[in-house]
């Protein structure tokens, strides 16, 4: 807070611009990493001030580095611990990750979302975190029980697991998107994993019919841009989706949320069934990693491997 502070205060801004900014941002990057006209709604400035503010920000803070010094630069992983997909991963799911699991209703995409919050609060060196997780429910999946049943599965005391997870439950898109502000808000104070399951329910009963899809749009694209904003501070978010149907030759499903939704999250990652408990995780499209496939199994403990299951 004192950084911002300090930085509006050089550039002579008057006192209750600085106190509403500071309220709300706590480093010169972050001021530089947000749009202008969301800088203005939150925070009551003159569109113009707020451009200028970003601006100077961007000036202060962005600069040029050699590839090989962003090559060294070490890469926290949550790990799903699950040795098929880890591998297929790359290790697992990089901070500062946004992160879409889409795949039919039942699938597994709540239990995937549930097995990551858990594994999140495992230090490091066992393939977590070491932070607290934000899980904002939209659909009334968040389970308890589950999350205990996967935390004694990992030796974690159940009490723990659950009181380092903080739950929203959501049914609307305004408070879904006090939510996420307030999960930013979270990941400054130390959450290193923000969960939507899944992001676009509130928007479905909403905002139905062509007539509305250009606000719906509108809306979904601040609510991305409080996950990018969440995923810049270094948090893994992930988002759950539903299917649209299949389309194509090659009978592939398709994520719900059209072009703003579809450009958002790297990677996008689709689970579909197998046989029993089985299922295929695929990556779909991704920035860094190669298609393909891994086979898991979904049971009491959470995911795994499907080596030595009957």
């Amino acid at each position: 807070m004192a950084e911002v502070r300090e930085f509006l205060k050089a550039r002579g801004y008057p006192d209750w611009i600085i106190e509403r900014i500071q309220a709300s941002f706590s480093t010169v990057r972050e001021l530089s990493m947000v749009p202008p006209r969301v800088l203005a709604e939150s925070c009551g400035v003159d569109a113009k001030i707020a451009r200028e503010i970003v601006r100077q920000a961007a000036e202060a803070t962005v600069s040029l580095r050699p590839a090989t010094e962003v090559a060294r630069t070490p890469k926290d992983y949550l790990k799903f611990l699950v040795r098929s997909i880890d591998e297929l991963l790359g290790g697992g799911l990089p901070r500062g990750s946004l992160v879409e699991i889409y795949g039919e209703p039942g699938i597994g995409k709540t239990q995937t979302a549930l097995h990551l919050a858990v594994n999140a609060l495992l230090p490091p060196e066992e393939g977590g975190l070491g932070g607290r997780v934000v899980y904002v429910d939209t659909e009334g999946g968040f389970s308890p029980d589950r999350v205990v049943a996967m935390a004694r599965a990992r030796g974690l005391e159940p009490e723990f697991a659950l009181e380092r997870i903080s739950v929203a439950e959501v049914r609307t898109v305004e408070t879904l998107l006090v939510a996420l502000s307030r999960a930013r808000d979270e990941v400054k104070a130390g959450a290193v994993l923000v969960v939507v399951d899944s992001l676009l329910s509130p928007f479905r009963q909403e905002y139905s019919g062509l007539g509305m899809l250009a606000a719906r749009q509108q809306r979904l694209a601040a609510a991305l841009g409080e996950l990018g904003r969440a995923a810049d501070l270094g948090a893994v978010c992930l988002i759950t989706n539903h299917v649209i149907g299949r389309t194509g030759g090659l009978q592939r499903y398709s994520p719900a949320g059209g072009y703003v939704l579809g450009h958002a999250p790297d990677p996008v990652l689709l689970i579909r069934r197998s046989v029993r408990n089985r299922r295929i995780l695929s990556v779909v499209d991704s920035s860094h990693l190669p298609p393909g496939e891994a086979l898991f199994a979904i049971t009491e403990a959470g995911l795994v491997d499907v080596e030595g299951l009957a």
